[in-house]
């Protein structure tokens, strides 16, 4: 009986080993959705060697994503934290990218989960040095563009966030014609929602930064297209524009 008992445990401690080797093995190429579901609280630390392969979509060279570049592959995006006065350059729009996430980061900053380095400080997430980046972000190659999936307001869910949608027939609300992408407060600009509404009168707001190049440019008064990343907080999705796509119609 002792030793059948023995044999038991046995199996059992070989079998919790062999699912350990299995979760320490882990890694490979997988999809960007499937990474972000990693992060069911606040952080996760990534361990194990994931990659990630997808599309550059924005990034600071229009100074609407300052400090950051949302990368895209066929399930999904997500923003990626990045320190560098070359960004733009390193990781220009459309270039393909392998991303190396052992020792990077997952947070939830408002409703989207992004992608950084380890925070020490009271913010979630940090920024990837850009003496480092290399060590994490690859270029493999330039595609000639990128074709976002067109959206109405009223059909965003969460899957879209940190994604790249065209919005088509939409205009500035009537309450907010003839003003600018940015305020001002004091002499500076400061960030700014504005809203858009759509042909069936759903409205959607538009955060710009006050760091956007056209941030005092005035917004047009009829009907344009534009496109976007997807964002998230405060139970409420809004969008940022990307590489100034504001098509007038």
């Amino acid at each position: 009986m002792i030793s059948r008992r023995l044999a038991i445990v046995i199996s059992i401690l070989m079998t919790i080993s062999c699912h350990k080797g299995e979760r320490m093995s882990s890694g490979g190429v997988v999809s960007i959705a499937h990474l972000k579901s990693l992060c069911r609280g606040d952080h996760y630390p990534i361990v194990d060697d994931y990659r990630l392969r997808g599309v550059v979509v924005a990034n600071s060279w229009l100074g609407e994503f300052p400090a950051s570049v949302v990368v895209v592959d066929e399930s999904g995006g997500v923003e990626v934290s990045i320190e560098s006065p070359n960004l733009d350059k390193e990781l220009p729009i459309y270039s393909e990218v392998e991303i190396l996430c052992s020792g990077l980061m997952l947070a939830r900053i408002g409703g989207k989960v992004a992608l950084g380095a380890c925070s020490d400080g009271d913010f979630p997430l940090a920024n990837i040095d850009g003496e480092l980046l290399s060590r994490y972000i690859r270029r493999t190659g330039q595609s000639r563009e990128f074709t976002p999936a067109t959206k109405r307001f009223d059909e965003l869910c969460n899957d879209d966030i940190s994604s790249l949608c065209r919005f088509d027939r939409v205009r500035i609300c009537d309450e907010e014609r003839g003003l600018k992408w940015c305020d001002t407060l004091d002499g500076d600009l400061v960030t700014t929602y504005r809203t858009l509404v759509d042909a069936d009168g759903n409205r959607l707001e538009v955060c710009t930064l006050p760091t956007c190049r056209y941030a005092l440019e005035d917004i047009p008064l009829n009907e344009i297209s534009v496109v976007g990343v997807v964002d998230h907080s405060d139970n409420r999705y809004f969008i940022r524009i990307a590489n100034k796509a504001i098509i007038t119609q």
